[in-house]
């Protein structure tokens, strides 16, 4: 696949589903104690509940600090990306403008997929314009089946930068003889 420039990326569709998920969740969870409290006057089962949502609360949380999908546009001379909102929520993350030269590499991160036949899915990689101290780092693409290799490669040779690879590319056998 060849890239050109300006590049437009988004990889912030997987966290979208994923706190969609848990916002949705929380919301029912304040909807059932609500009702709990209001028309059903139980209150146990208000209280097991409410410890309920803290949890599921403490959960989206830790999904909020770990989420990495950013949008943007990466050009020859500048990366811009866009803040990351998500139902008017400011998701952490980075934002603005920066040049190019505040990069130092291209990193292709290797994830392993499922093991057990029964789960669909394989490997899959991240590939991340890597900042220098003060610059954050960038995802700009997801890949799958060990496409991300090449992936990184070409983003290095448009933006003369090295390729860093991280994680090792695990290839997993399963079969029945």
């Amino acid at each position: 696949m060849a890239i050109v420039l300006p590049y437009r990326f988004d990889t912030s569709s997987v966290w979208r589903v994923i706190l969609k998920g848990a916002f949705a969740f929380n919301a029912l969870i304040v909807f059932c104690i609500l009702y709990t409290v209001l028309i059903s006057h139980q209150w146990t089962a208000a209280i097991g509940l409410t410890v309920i949502e803290l949890l599921a609360v403490g959960f989206t949380r830790v999904f909020i600090g770990y989420q990495t999908g950013s949008v943007g546009t990466l050009s020859s001379e500048r990366v811009v990306v866009e803040p990351n909102v998500l139902l008017s929520v400011a998701l952490p993350g980075p934002k603005g403008t920066y040049p190019l030269d505040r990069f130092s590499a291209i990193r292709v991160e290797f994830r392993s997929g499922p093991v057990s036949p029964e789960v669909q899915g394989g490997p899959h990689e991240l590939v991340w314009l890597v900042g220098k101290p003060g610059t954050p780092d960038i995802v700009l693409a997801q890949t799958q089946d060990r496409a991300g290799r090449a992936l990184g490669r070409e983003f290095a040779e448009l933006l003369r930068l090295p390729v860093e690879e991280v994680g090792a590319p695990i290839t997993i056998e399963l079969g029945m003889k």
